[in-house]
């Protein structure tokens, strides 16, 4: 749980007991439903103690506090909002992110053990507790009520480059709007929506390199139907970035299992069958890489990079006789790297006619290179 940042320093009285927090949360709830906006927001400051400490954090009534004053608090400002006068549009989405965040922790919690009148724990026919809830009912109607209003708060973050609570907020919107809850109550939001969220939730944590959230999030995005905004590269991207992080730590295996886990979910994406090529051309050789990015061109023919991949692995392969026949003579030499040379000059110029950058000459210096061989060694 993020601490608030909307109302200046965090309050100075974490020394309290735990009997004496809970004292000041029942206080607290009072003011929360105070609908006085400097009151709430006095609320949001005074109960961050509570929400740290051991006991006090997992009594339901902090976190309902705590959400029930954030929502009052983004219902006020709303008001004056619609009036025409002027409110602070980021103060009001923080105030709805935390009102979420508060309730989340708030539900697990809301379960109270009936007693009977002799004080004893009602049982019921399996020998367990009974349990109630006591704020479920409010807080799912809060939650269900504001979903609007947070998809709303995940643009505003969006459109200021807010990235990090432009993910936290469609996220937001995205769980409650799937949930179990949402969907017994008759809100829950087509998938189309879900799609078009998720997509911005995953665009966003991109923007600050979560690629592991953002890759999750960009498939979730693919899966509910979304085809929009280039989503398979920045998907593809992302996986290939969060790789480059586990092939960095030698993380080989982890890397291997991942790929393998998003070919599962994608096999006739490319980039994913040249990233595994990739991956096991640096674990192994090239000859074990091979059939990989060959596989990669065969799903993606439009892939200049496979192409590339492909042709470069041949060229390597013709390297290495040489390499390893330093004594031998363009003769001897000829007649073993030619059909390998042969097969990787058809790869490398389609690598060079689907490339759309200008800048980048790899598989030209490649093809050049070979050309050259060919010449020196009177290959015609």
């Amino acid at each position: 749980m993020k601490k608030m940042i909307l109302f200046g320093a965090a309050a100075t009285m974490m020394a309290f007991s735990a009997s004496a927090q809970m004292s000041l949360v029942k206080d607290l709830a009072k003011k929360a439903t105070s609908g006085n906006p400097m009151e709430m927001a006095q609320v949001l400051e005074q109960i961050e103690p509570a929400l740290t400490n051991p006991e006090s954090a997992n009594d339901v009534l902090t976190w309902y506090t705590a959400g029930k004053a954030a929502f009052g608090l983004y219902d006020e400002l709303y008001k004056v909002k619609i009036m025409g006068q002027s409110v602070d549009d980021k103060m009001m989405s923080e105030a709805l992110s935390a009102a979420y965040e508060y309730y989340q922790k708030a539900l697990p919690l809301d379960s109270i053990v009936e007693m009977d009148k002799n004080g004893m724990p009602k049982l019921n026919k399996d020998g367990s507790k009974k349990v109630k809830t006591k704020y479920s009912k409010d807080i799912i109607g809060a939650l269900t009520g504001h979903m609007g209003d947070i998809a709303n708060a995940g643009n505003i973050f969006l459109q200021a480059s807010d990235w990090e609570n432009a993910a936290n907020a469609f996220g937001n919107y995205a769980d409650i709007a799937s949930s179990a809850f949402a969907i017994a109550n008759g809100v829950a939001a087509a998938d189309s929506t879900l799609s078009q969220v998720r997509f911005f939730q995953a665009y966003s944590q991109y923007q600050i390199q979560d690629f592991a959230h953002a890759y999750d999030n960009f498939t979730k995005a693919r899966k509910l139907g979304y085809t929009e905004n280039n989503i398979v590269d920045f998907q593809t991207s992302s996986l290939a970035n969060l790789v480059q992080g586990m092939l960095d730590a030698k993380e080989f295996d982890k890397a291997n299992n991942f790929i393998d886990n998003a070919l599962a979910a994608d096999p006739m994406n490319g980039t994913l069958h040249d990233i595994k090529g990739f991956t096991i051309e640096l674990q192994k050789d090239v000859d074990a890489a091979l059939p990989f990015y060959r596989k990669a061109v065969e799903v993606d023919p439009n892939y200049a990079n496979a192409y590339f991949d492909v042709g470069r692995c041949l060229y390597l392969q013709a390297q290495k006789i040489i390499d390893d026949n330093p004594n031998a003579t363009n003769k001897e030499l000829v007649p073993k790297i030619k059909p390998i040379y042969d097969e990787a000059i058809p790869f490398l110029q389609k690598a060079i006619d689907l490339n759309t950058n200008p800048d980048d000459k790899k598989a030209k210096n490649v093809l050049d290179d070979i050309l050259y061989k060919f010449e020196v060694m009177g290959v015609k």
